[in-house]
């Protein structure tokens, strides 16, 4: 009885390794691919952002009030606002610039801020008052001496005039935010000035409408005293952003 064998040719190595790769290669594709839709679906299902940043980080202490330093204090109050507006606002993203441990360089919120296309970006400051009645500055970055024509995106600008995109905007934002601090039901725990259009150094290179406040504490647990106002005086900012965004 004779039998016959067939002969089979295996593959070489390197076709068995190419075919693998070939398909690992779609797999990760297939996965990037649904990744990409939901981080655009997540991304897209915000209609506005607004950046808080905490003045101070772990080398910088900033102002001392009673046993506190200005970097914890503002960071507490950033945190709680944080939780307060996206609790109180569907649809709005807020983001911090940093956390405790964290040390800023240069220019690190500015490019942070500019890369995450935000809406909003509000700097938070804190100082010791020792007058009887505390103190909340507004301001918003000029030099002063403002181009009168419209900044266009395919202009190059270098990045401290960065605020000129939006200055007109940035003006009525602030001048919004002094108005509803400045109502009688806030008169009574502190005066609202400004807003003052100044080259303030933690605004610089921002594209996006770039606020700071700078708000007196007489005691370190003074801050929570200003978290009700400061979201009553965005309020307005975001709700009409948020239904221009709605239908558009």
């Amino acid at each position: 009885m004779n039998i016959n064998f067939i002969k089979i040719n295996r593959p070489p190595l390197q076709t068995k390794r190419l075919w693998l790769a070939i398909i690992l290669l779609f797999a990760n594709i297939t996965i990037f691919a649904r990744y990409k839709q939901f981080f655009l679906n997540e991304y897209n299902s915000y209609h506005m952002t607004i950046m808080l940043d905490p003045a101070g980080d772990s080398h910088h202490i900033g102002r001392t009030i009673d046993d506190c330093f200005e970097r914890g204090l503002t960071l507490q109050c950033a945190e709680e606002l944080k939780k307060q507006l996206e609790l109180n606002y569907p649809g709005l993203r807020v983001i911090l610039t940093r956390n405790a441990a964290q040390t800023v360089q240069p220019l690190q919120h500015a490019n942070f801020a500019n890369r995450m296309n935000i809406d909003l970006y509000l700097s938070i400051h804190f100082y010791h008052e020792l007058s009887p009645k505390p103190n909340l500055y507004i301001y918003y970055f000029s030099y002063g001496n403002d181009l009168c024509t419209k900044a266009l995106d395919v202009s190059f600008y270098p990045y401290e005039q960065a605020y000129i995109f939006y200055k007109d905007k940035t003006s009525l934002w602030a001048n919004s935010i002094k108005k509803q601090l400045s109502q009688q039901a806030y008169t009574a725990l502190f005066d609202a000035q400004g807003p003052y259009a100044l080259p303030f150094k933690p605004l610089i290179g921002i594209k996006a409408p770039a606020i700071g406040i700078e708000a007196s504490l007489k005691q370190a647990d003074d801050w929570h005293l200003y978290i009700e106002p400061i979201i009553a005086s965005l309020d307005s900012i975001i709700t009409d952003y948020q239904q221009k965004e709605s239908t558009s």
